[in-house]
């Protein structure tokens, strides 16, 4: 499996595993926590749909390098500095997720479709992380 969807699907997982973390935010807080997961969330599913339509996702890779970029200011101090930064920086490691372009290309479809539903698993993560700590007490 592409190294990339893998290391996406990690991070979406262990942020899962923080919710708890996350959600002991100030109220207001948890709101900014939950819109910038969510907008993880939506790059991934963006880039999934473009990817399972067989068109070049354009500026997703900026965009994840964006969250990866921001994402020690937005949680690290919830789940500590030293976590969210070791999350930005795989973040940061796979934001080249254009290039799934060229690998899902070459890829048998039974195997393009695999990868795609681990993909949309990881945006998944992301946005159930998202509602969790919109929602938690």
């Amino acid at each position: 499996m592409s190294t990339i969807i893998e290391t996406i699907f990690v991070v979406g997982q262990k942020l899962f595993g923080l919710r708890n973390e996350l959600a002991k935010a100030r109220q207001a807080r948890k709101q900014t926590v939950a819109d910038f997961l969510a907008s993880i969330a939506q790059s991934i599913e963006e880039a999934s749909a473009l990817l399972k339509q067989g068109t070049y996702p354009h500026g997703k890779c900026q965009e994840l390098l964006t969250h990866s970029q921001n994402m020690e200011a937005a949680i690290g101090d919830l789940i500590g500095e030293s976590l969210a930064k070791d999350l930005a920086s795989q973040l940061a490691e796979v934001y080249e997720v254009e290039r799934l372009y060229a690998e899902l290309s070459s890829d048998a479809d039974s195997d393009r479709q695999r990868k795609l539903s681990v993909l949309d698993q990881a945006a998944g993560e992301f946005r159930a992380t998202a509602a969790y700590v919109r929602v938690s007490p």
